[in-house]
């Protein structure tokens, strides 16, 4: 080790809490990087394990090859291993699908369990050829029912085109597809009748006039199998939605010249696939999203993509690490420069002297990378142990496991090779300015305080801090480089975390904007009407529901949905005018009215009376059964044809409204279809066989809603969006009568403390009350994925906001603790001539108002402009209004004074330990 890189190590040893805080420094900036690398190959490993669970392992797959291409996968060098089902044959299975009426029989073997996506749900799989499993959609799907342990005889044949039947029928009762090839099918009738139909063909079946299915194929029988169902597996992934038959699985037959094979396949090396394809002449598929992941695609743009997205937030955590980096270096520079001159003035070279600066990054290098990346391993492992189970929001309750921190050895090193850089590159201008000053100047330590005209001191400084402020103001002004760093890491912070916090902020409204839940946890639909003979008391089941557990609010309304006319005075035209060219449309019916779909919805009379009192309206005139005033929702939310964007609007141009619309009477076992041009109204059977007509004054009449408030906020009973008119349940039958069609069912709208023990709690007491219980639609169950999202997205936003802020307090803490350091002379010689410690606090006070006000009046107003832009930004799709973050501003401003008086505090804390003899003879070296 030569001298120079011993007297940097001696430095370091002298300025230990400098020395300290810029490997914290670095530490964090480190962490940072690191967790966004290791964030990358965590999220890229969690991917490659769902998309393995979901789709299989296989990199490559063909379908329905025969006998000679089978031998080149069996043969093939560049094969690792393969998953192979063998065509057995259909057997019909009697399924209630009319156009999936089969059992496709496939013998199974694979190399390596998960090469084919195959999840058993119960059992096992077959181990000889007399036992089989079965999918679990033959139930769901097809009606047919069978246990594990049942014994099945199956006919099994093949599917060929029935071309006797085609050509024997009636030509009205042809198939289009025969009609269209008729001649052709006549001229290969032999040909087509012995082609063997594979599960790639869909049924081939067309439903005639009368609903019926006519079949256009038929099973050739070959033989008679019995089997032992030994399991149930989940609908796999290669089973199309139109393919004919359910896949169902028994071990392989012998291999024969006319066995046909699909295969799913590996190679031993992955990125060899395409070419593997390409000189085999396949025209199968490949598992292009595992090859993805696996870092294997036939289009850049993806890795583009992926790349450019981490390299965006790498340069900016190294923009900002930089920035306040090469702080920490150029305090050391500035703090060393009487040494540097000193050395130059004995013969040190300029190179020599930079690689002073850089052995003293290089060294802080080595202490605070690993701890950096220790942080920053810790760090994602903590994050992910929190919040990894949200990630199966994306991944579906199936696979079911949370993510979890992956330790890539490339991403460890790519952290600390980008780490190394942004720590070398912050010491090169540092390393650079320490060969600028010739050995005299640094000597006299007179470059970094320059005065070239008189400082004048404003009088208002001078009448609250007196002295102490004057000396404070005049520092500050004649070392404003000193200071630079200082406030720009300040400033950094301020932007960076108000526009952080307004960016999440609207990233949150709008997901939960996507994610729309009604403000409602549950809806329960209560189908059997409270008439007379079911004698349902709806009140006592809503107190039923209010005292299960868990349970916080409930109420009941029903809805009535109409399609009514209003009179154009009520409603905003310009709002009219700027609906989609579609939506007006379907809303005019002349210049004087428009037509508009609407929801009377009838709410129980108590959560009516607290929409009254939170509105201030008065109970006589909204519940008068008289002349009873309804209390409109208005949101409508559609395409602005000015903007481009969906945006909500208020139709209703003031609180007084009347809307109209012709209500018809309800018909056992008939609804309502159309009023004919004779103005009789038609009704239908409900399975449309049969129509009567009546008189229109016999089944209609029209109705006139009054509306009294026009409301925008949404009520938390309405799984509605729309317009609204809501009145009390107890007056529906003076506002429409109590046999209008169109009202089907009560709902019931709920909210709890706990989104599953009140589902399971509500279950149990429908249960218990002999009430059905399906007919729950668990609202909050549908919204997790906007929460995981919301949560995701917090957890990321504030952590890099966090870790960058404390990079930016410790370069400040750092800075000011140097600059007092380097003043201890000038703070002795104030001591000498008299200033007490309460002066010297005043002016230290007053210093840390400078840094703070000064850093504020710069970032605040950028942070507003950055806000703002992102406000432009995300309002080109959303319609949203722009916020400034009061509360993110307030937390800013507080920080930033807090963080600055705690480190002067400190910093003095030291000085006035300090003899002022001693300090006088301080040589700073």
């Amino acid at each position: 080790m030569n001298i120079f890189n011993r007297v940097t190590l001696q430095s370091l040893k002298k300025n230990r809490t400098r020395t300290f805080v810029t490997i914290i420094g670095i530490m964090l900036s480190t962490a940072l990087i690191c967790a966004v690398t290791t964030s990358f190959a965590s999220v890229k490993e969690y991917a490659i394990g769902f998309i393995e669970y979901s789709d299989g392992k296989w990199h490559g797959s063909e379908k329905n090859i025969d006998s000679e291409k089978y031998k080149l996968f069996e043969e093939s060098d560049e094969i690792k291993d393969k998953a192979v089902f063998s065509y057995i044959g259909y057997a019909d299975i009697g399924s209630s699908n009319n156009y999936k009426p089969y059992l496709y029989i496939s013998g199974f073997q694979e190399d390596e369990e998960g090469i084919a996506p195959l999840h058993v749900t119960s059992g096992r799989l077959p181990q000889n050829s007399s036992e089989i499993i079965l999918p679990d959609h033959l139930s769901a799907n097809g009606a047919v029912e069978y246990k594990v342990g049942d014994t099945i005889e199956l006919e099994i044949g093949d599917r060929v085109p029935d071309t006797d039947k085609l050509l024997g029928s009636e030509q009205e009762e042809m198939l289009d597809l025969i009609k269209e090839n008729f001649d052709l099918l006549k001229e290969n009738k032999e040909m087509v009748s012995n082609y063997i139909l594979r599960q790639d063909v869909p049924y081939i079946a067309e439903d005639d006039d009368s609903g019926n299915t006519v079949s256009a194929e038929k099973l050739n029988i070959r033989e008679t199998r019995v089997y032992t169902i030994v399991g149930t597996y989940s609908r796999p992934d290669f089973e199309e939605i139109y393919s004919p038959g359910y896949t169902a699985l028994t071990t392989p037959d012998a291999y024969n010249e006319k066995t046909t094979y699909t295969i799913f396949y590996r190679m031993n090396h992955i990125g060899d696939i395409y070419d593997f394809i390409n000189a085999n002449g396949l025209e199968g598929k490949t598992n292009s999203q595992l090859l993805m992941f696996r870092g294997v695609s036939k289009y850049a743009s993806f890795y583009g993509m992926i790349y450019g997205l981490m390299a965006v937030v790498i340069g900016l955590i190294m923009f900002g690490s930089i920035m306040l980096i090469y702080n920490a270096f150029s305090i050391s520079v500035s703090e060393r420069t009487k040494q540097f001159g000193l050395l130059s003035s004995i013969g040190a070279t300029k190179k020599q002297l930079r690689q002073m600066v850089r052995f003293e990054a290089t060294v802080l290098s080595f202490i605070g990378i690993p701890l950096g990346i220790c942080l920053g391993i810790l760090g994602m492992w903590i994050t992910f142990l929190a919040i990894g189970s949200k990630f199966t929001a994306f991944s579906g309750a199936d696979y079911g496991k949370p993510l979890r921190i992956c330790v890539s050895p490339t991403a460890l090193i790519a952290a600390c090779i980008i780490a190394f850089v942004t720590i070398r590159i912050s010491a090169c201008i540092p390393s650079v300015r320490a060969t600028r000053i010739t050995a005299v100047e640094a000597i006299r330590q007179n470059s970094d305080i320059k005065q070239s005209k008189h400082v004048k001191t404003p009088k208002l400084v001078y009448k609250l801090f007196g002295l102490s402020g004057m000396l404070a103001h005049k520092y500050f002004i004649r070392s404003k480089k000193r200071y630079r760093s200082t406030i720009i890491s300040l400033f950094m912070s301020i932007v960076l975390f108000i526009s952080a916090y307004a960016f999440t902020s609207y990233l949150v409204t709008s997901v939960g904007d996507a994610y729309n839940t009604f403000n409602m946890d549950y809806v329960y639909t209560l189908y059997e009407m409270p008439d007379d003979e079911k004698k349902i008391d709806i009140d006592a089941l809503l107190r039923n529901i209010k005292g299960t557990e868990h349970i916080t609010d409930a109420n009941y309304y029903r809805s009535f949905y109409q399609e009514a006319h209003v009179d154009s005075k009520y409603l905003n035209g310009d709002v009219i005018n700027s609906l989609s060219t579609g939506k007006k449309q379907s809303m005019e019916i002349d210049d004087d009215s428009m037509r508009l779909s609407i929801n009377a919805c009838f709410v129980d009379d108590e959560t009516f009376k607290k929409i009254l009192k939170k509105y201030n309206l008065p109970e006589n005139e909204f519940m008068n059964s008289d002349s009873p005033l309804g209390i409109a929702y208005d949101d409508l939310y559609d395409l602005d044809i000015e903007t481009g964007r969906m945006v909500h609007k208020k139709i209703f141009n003031n609180d007084n409204a009347e809307i109209g619309f012709t209500s018809h009477k309800k018909l056992d076992n008939y609804f309502y279809l159309e009023t004919n041009t004779d103005g009789k109204d038609v009704y239908s059977s409900v399975d449309g066989n049969e129509k009567i007509e009546f008189e229109s004054t016999e089944m209609s009449k029209d109705i006139t809603l009054k509306i009294g408030k026009v409301i925008d906020e949404q009520p938390f009973f309405l799984n509605y969006s729309g317009t609204a008119i809501i009145y009390p349940y107890s007056l529906m039958e003076d506002v429409i009568g109590n046999d209008l069609e169109g009202g089907y069912g009560i709902d019931y709208s709920i909210n709890s403390d706990d989104v599953y023990g009140g589902y399971r709690a509500l279950e149990k007491m429908l249960r218990e009350n002999g009430i059905s219980n399906g007919d729950i639609y668990n609202y909050a169950e549908y919204a997790e994925t906007s929460r995981s999202i919301i949560v995701i997205v917090k957890v990321f936003a504030y952590g890099f906001i966090v870790l960058i802020s404390l990079i930016a307090a410790a370069n400040v803490f750092n800075t000011i603790t140097t600059n007092i350091n380097l003043r201890r002379r000038e703070f002795a010689m104030l001591k000498s001539v008299g200033m007490t410690d309460k002066g010297m606090k005043k002016m230290l006070n007053f210093e840390c108002i400078l840094y703070g006000t000064k850093a504020l009046i710069y970032g605040l107003p950028i942070s507003a402009i950055v806000t703002y832009l992102i406000y432009i930004s995300i309002s080109r799709g959303i319609d949203t209004e722009y916020r400034m973050p009061w509360g993110a501003v307030g937390v800013a401003v507080l920080s930033v004074f807090l963080v600055v008086f705690a480190t002067m505090m400190y910093s003095m804390s030291k000085v006035k330990k300090d003899n002022p003899i001693d300090a006088l003879k301080n040589e700073n070296i």
